[in-house]
């Protein structure tokens, strides 16, 4: 196995932009871009982490999000400068690995404010999907900051490197049924009808009782493989309530994104800025619409 290359970028983020100040708001935005440039030139084959204060706030109902770039375990509601983060990480298909482990509020949070007297969790561990299971813990360690001086409590990530590959076992893969097809009247009457063909042709066999409970079992896991099976390029298992047309929204957000990256400092930008910030707020409400819905249900 040849050795895995860490790259590690350190970063602090501008604090999240205040309504209605365009500076601010461009300082962020600058910054995520500089951030962009800086990754696009890691080798792809490399772990990559990014680790520092993003001056961010996520919340539990990012966790709910398509992606699974934010764990369950967070103590804050998402601000904007949270949103960049998520989209940030999407696109370059990264974690939050904070918000996977769960410790004591103490232990979590990393910065106070010094007006409200409440503890936020501002510093991240990111770090490459594919890499996951290499990060075995993040978690904030208070008793550095009275000797470093700083306002910011310490971020400590625990990595361990797997330096030789590990040989999977072959299991044979069960079959997975798509559960929107279950409800779908007209699958089910033609997985009905081919049941009943199946019975028709099986009557008038010569064969005994148990050869004949054989063939019905494999004919009713083949009618339901091609009747119900999930289509190939859903590998990933989805929550019920995420539908096709959230999925459909979530990638044009994500394209309107990078079109908006792409033309910084054109006339065009403030366009391409609405249409990413419409379809940020159109996910949102769909998500919580359906959630509300399917629970309801």
């Amino acid at each position: 196995c040849k050795p895995i290359n860490i790259s590690l970028i350190a970063v602090y983020a501008p604090t999240n932009p205040p309504k209605g100040q365009k500076a601010n708001i461009d300082e962020s935005d600058t910054f995520y871009i500089n951030l962009q440039d800086t990754v696009d030139k890691v080798p792809k084959g490399d772990m990559l982490t990014i680790v520092g204060g993003f001056n961010a706030r996520v919340g539990k109902q990012d966790s709910q999000e398509p992606g699974n770039v934010i764990g369950p375990h967070t103590v804050d509601s998402t601000n904007e400068n949270g949103k960049r983060l998520i989209d940030f990480c999407n696109i370059n298909n990264l974690i939050v690995a904070n918000t996977f482990f769960q410790h004591k509020p103490i232990h979590q949070t990393s910065w106070m404010h010094p007006g409200k007297k409440v503890w936020h969790m501002l510093d991240y561990t990111l770090v490459n999907r594919k890499f996951r299971s290499i990060v075995k813990d993040v978690r904030v360690h208070r008793t550095a900051a009275g000797t470093i001086g700083m306002d910011h409590h310490l971020l400590w990530a625990k990595v361990k490197i797997h330096l030789r590959s590990r040989r999977k076992k072959q299991h044979a893969q069960p079959i997975r049924l798509d559960s929107k097809k279950l409800r779908d009247e007209k699958v089910v009457d033609a997985f009905q009808k081919d049941i009943k063909k199946m019975q028709e042709e099986m009557a008038n066999d010569t064969m005994t009782v148990d050869e004949k409970y054989v063939n019905f079992v494999k004919c009713i896991k083949r009618l339901g493989q091609e009747h119900f099976q999930q289509e190939q390029n859903n590998h990933r298992k989805q929550k019920e309530w995420l539908t096709n047309e959230i999925l459909d929204i979530v990638n044009k957000k994500a394209k309107a994104f990078l079109d908006w990256q792409n033309n910084r400092g054109t006339r065009t930008e403030q366009k391409h800025r609405d249409k990413y910030r419409m379809l940020r707020k159109l996910v949102k409400t769909k998500v919580d619409a359906w959630q509300t819905e399917y629970w309801d249900e």
